[in-house]
């Protein structure tokens, strides 16, 4: 027998396959040469000033950093800001996330508070009175964003940047819409991810990404912001950091992203185990990016295993509330109202292959929206093999939050 472990929550669960059986496994790549190390793309941006002088020629900066649904390790970046002199907020760029628990925002910050010292704000895009409007694009996103953007007169932005179910890639313009936008904001541009050129990967045509570029237009600061967007590698070490202008920097990671996050296969597998790992296994909300990042990879009729610990639970119920009262309407986009982007793209998926999830979340959770639970993943397998049989290929993917393996054979 062949033992295999995967990572659940912080430890890490066993199952075992017989001797021989078809099996891929995969995950983003390991960095080989750390070519741009955090530190030499402040000092060396491209095309933009570097770190040192963006912060000289300004008084109130506003630093924004992502919440604790992202691996991006802020923390060290924050510790590489000399902000001393300045007046500083630190703010955490939820978008509809819940706001971090107190340890949560003392791993963000690296204690309890950054560095540098200043106010620690958490944007919470149901405020309404922390919002300032600002205009609507043309695919009539109503744009709200937190009031902060405009009260500093420089904007410092961490990010990191994978791939994305439906904007295409994580990172970059994304601080802005969804990350500190209204509620109501992040709907519209959200429902826009029912458009099937709203997919992974993609940027050029793809209405959601469009969307953030042109609420950025709409801003119009660019010369305020200087970003810092990092690549992750297999252990969430710095891969790539590309540092200054908000697109370009941006830009340049996602050509670094597909090198590291695309996981080429030999052919679509019958069963697919798909990891959601820790941060992304906050939740069934935010786990349900680990099942659609691998459906490329799944035979028609194969069977899905989500292993994820959600030991939030579900999340935002928006989604789920739409599924489990119609997963039909759902698959043809017809709900409506915030999560129904979600509930669209997991009824895809269930309506093509069997769900089976190792989680923390009691079984009639699952069991309303179609997904049969499991406790133990070594009887969901078996479960699995049953169904497709001993035969069967199998690919397992150790961080499917963030990995998309793509088959280069049907």
């Amino acid at each position: 027998m062949v033992k295999i472990d995967i990572p659940y929550g912080e430890n890490s669960i066993r199952f075992e396959l017989a001797d021989g059986t078809p099996t891929e496994i995969v995950s983003p790549k390991k960095s080989t040469v750390d070519d741009y190390s955090i530190a030499k793309s402040l000092s060396q941006p491209t095309d933009f000033q570097d770190l040192k002088s963006f912060i000289a020629s300004k008084k109130k900066i506003l630093v924004v950093m992502n919440d604790h649904t992202r691996p991006t390790p802020s923390a060290s970046v924050l510790a590489k800001l000399d902000l001393r002199g300045k007046e500083v907020t630190t703010i955490v760029a939820t978008g509809t996330h819940r706001s971090p628990y107190p340890n949560e925002l003392v791993r963000l910050l690296g204690g309890a508070l950054p560095p540098y010292g200043g106010k620690v704000l958490v944007h919470n895009s149901k405020d309404s009175a922390s919002l300032k409007s600002v205009g609507q694009t043309s695919r009539g996103t109503k744009l709200s964003l937190n009031r902060g953007l405009f009260e500093a007169d420089g904007i410092i932005v961490i990010g990191s940047v994978e791939p994305h179910y439906f904007a295409g890639f994580t990172g970059g313009r994304k601080f802005l819409l969804p990350a500190l936008a209204g509620l109501e904001s992040i709907r519209m541009n959200h429902s826009l991810a029912l458009d099937p050129r709203s997919r992974i990967l993609s940027l050029d045509g793809n209405p959601v990404h469009e969307d953030f570029m042109e609420a950025l237009g709409i801003f119009g600061r660019n010369e305020d912001i200087f970003s810092i967007q990092l690549v992750l590698d297999s252990e969430q070490r710095v891969s790539f950091a590309s540092s200054g202008h908000i697109v370009q920097s941006f830009m340049e990671c996602v050509e670094r992203a597909k090198d590291i996050y695309v996981a080429p296969v030999e052919t679509k597998a019958d069963i697919v185990i798909s990891v959601a790992k820790a941060p992304l296994d906050l939740d069934l909300y935010q786990s349900q990016k680990a099942m659609d990042n691998v459906k490329l990879a799944l035979k028609d009729g194969g069977v899905l295993i989500l292993v994820s610990r959600c030991r939030d639970g579900i999340g935002d119920r928006g989604f789920y509330d739409i599924l489990a009262s119609s997963k039909d309407a759902a698959t043809k986009g017809e709900a409506c109202g915030f999560g129904s982007h979600k509930a669209a793209k997991m009824a895809e998926i269930l309506g093509s292959a069997s769900v089976f999830a190792v989680t923390d979340l009691p079984s009639d959770v699952l069991k309303a929206i179609s997904i049969t639970p499991y406790s133990n993943i070594q009887n969901a397998m078996a479960d699995a093999l049953r169904l497709k049989g001993n035969a069967s290929k199998i690919l397992i993917v150790r961080d499917g939050g963030v990995t998309v393996p793509l088959p280069k054979s049907s």
